[in-house]
């Protein structure tokens, strides 16, 4: 994951780190930033390091060390939950069952559809 990060995810970075601290960086551009918006739970830590990167506070690899940190760990606990996964779960899982569509009544109200003028 670190290595696909570093090397591959587009960064919202200036070209040298003077430009940066002086300028910031693009967070609407950052990829790393980007998927940070989906997997960082918390909003305020997330605003924090939107501000910071901005301001050049906050340097590409920096942004980029806090979502790799994330991603191994949602992954990791994605890798322990499909170990216990067992062949009997899959089994139940794909097994062919019939479907129970219940579907509901609709009301019916009496409406006056009458447009005949009256005499």
């Amino acid at each position: 994951i670190a290595d696909k990060i570093k090397k591959y995810a587009f960064s919202g970075g200036r070209d040298t780190l003077e430009e940066h601290r002086a300028l910031g960086g693009r967070p609407e551009v950052d990829v790393a930033y980007q998927y940070l918006t989906f997997f960082m739970e918390d909003d305020a830590e997330l605003q924090r390091i939107h501000d910071a990167y901005k301001s050049g506070a906050m340097t590409t690899g920096e942004l980029k060390g806090i979502l790799i940190k994330i991603l191994q760990e949602l992954v990791a606990k994605h890798q322990v939950a499909r170990a216990a996964v067992t062949d009997a779960m899959i089994d139940e899982f794909m097994r062919v069952r019939p479907l129970e569509i219940v579907v509901p009544k609709a009301k019916v109200t009496p409406t006056t559809t009458d447009t005949t003028p009256k005499q």
